[in-house]
């Protein structure tokens, strides 16, 4: 009985941390693929430009300035970064970025919040493969 006792116990403990740190976004989601075109190091970070396609803005180019803003960490930090689309009919929006990455091996993360020019806000989770310079975004709109 007592290592039943125990096996609920630890089952609880793990639940509520899975409460705790998970969560879940709904709405729309805008995926995105790209290909990482360029990277500049500098001694403090460097910057990633992108370029992409997606459904709603057209061909996007995208800027990261990514700082090694983790004194502990030489995988983790902040970014800024700017990006710019122009659709088919030639409209164009542009949106400022701010956000933080990681790093694990070969493929760098990125959370970030976007403000887009046409007065949407989204939330981006972003994963970059160094590997094969590929790039995919998922964007969730604020509601």
């Amino acid at each position: 009985m007592h290592v039943v006792a125990k096996s609920i116990l630890v089952f609880g403990l793990y639940m509520m941390t899975e409460l705790a740190f998970g969560f879940e976004i709904v709405g729309e989601q805008i995926n995105l693929n790209g290909k990482i075109t360029s990277i500049e190091l500098t001694d403090t970070g460097g910057v990633i430009n992108v370029v992409s396609d997606n459904e709603r803005y057209g061909k996007t180019w995208l800027t990261y300035n990514l700082k090694m803003s983790n004194p502990n960490s030489f995988d983790q930090g902040s970014f800024v970064g700017r990006a710019t689309a122009i659709n088919s009919d030639g409209s164009r929006a542009s949106s400022t970025r701010q956000g933080v990455w990681s790093r694990e091996r070969h493929v760098y993360s990125f959370v970030s919040l976007d403000d887009a020019s046409d007065g949407n806000q989204y939330l981006c989770m972003t994963q970059m493969n160094l590997m094969d310079d590929s790039v995919t975004m998922r964007f969730f709109q604020k509601p």
